[in-house]
């Protein structure tokens, strides 16, 4: 129901929002115990029907995760080194034990990301672009969980007066742009209070446990 509520509340904005499905409170103790310094994110699985969706969100993963102090290995590169060892599909590298990803990367962690939902919807005088995603951060030695994220973004048009809302309706569903959106996710999940702590190539590193 609180979900429920807080998408509606998105809804009526009529505007660019974020939407985030969180507990009441985050556990980081096992990140403060295992304490990772580098990041692989593996290739995101796409649970939805828009094929071009991973490829529009890996590239605006690395920015955020770097920016909070972690050394992240080039997305591109990585999808290369998997796929010289037979591993091509998003589905089965998320099944891998993930001792197998810090053979191959040497990471001290693995960004598991699954986009849950990434449409577009056009109603008469009005268009919603979603777009949700699901975040795991695991260390890659020993497979534990280190931090979880579901965040949503939700986009509405809309005007005025009726030929106007008709309008921007129209071309929002045709323009689509689902870049800003996806980059809204990111800054969400990985900030506080809910995201990550700041990494060793942070200036908060080691300062910043009051915000979470």
């Amino acid at each position: 129901m609180k979900s429920a509520l807080v998408i509606a509340a998105c809804f009526a904005l009529g505007q660019l929002s974020g939407c985030a499905v969180q507990p009441a409170k985050i556990d980081l103790s096992a990140f403060h115990t295992h304490k990772p310094r580098s990041i692989v994110v593996v290739p995101v699985l796409n649970e939805t029907t828009e094929i071009s969706a991973p490829s529009v969100f890996v590239s605006t993963i690395t920015k955020p995760l770097a920016e909070r102090g972690y050394y992240v290995f080039p997305v591109y590169l990585t999808d290369l080194v998997l796929r010289d060892f037979g591993l091509a599909e998003a589905g089965h590298i998320h099944q891998l034990e993930t001792q197998r990803l810090f053979e191959l990367f040497g990471a001290d962690a693995a960004l598991f990301i699954t986009i849950k939902d990434w449409s577009s919807k056009y109603v008469v005088l009005a268009s919603t672009v979603v777009v949700e995603m699901d975040y795991e951060l695991k260390d890659t030695r020993t497979g534990t969980v280190l931090w979880q994220s579901k965040q949503q973004v939700v986009q509405n048009s809309g005007g005025s007066d009726l030929i106007s809302m008709a309008i921007m309706a129209a071309v929002n569903a045709m323009l689509t742009d689902y870049l800003p959106l996806a980059r809204q996710a990111n800054n969400q999940a990985f900030v506080p209070p809910m995201g990550l702590p700041a990494g060793p190539y942070n200036s908060d590193y080691g300062r910043d446990q009051d915000k979470f």
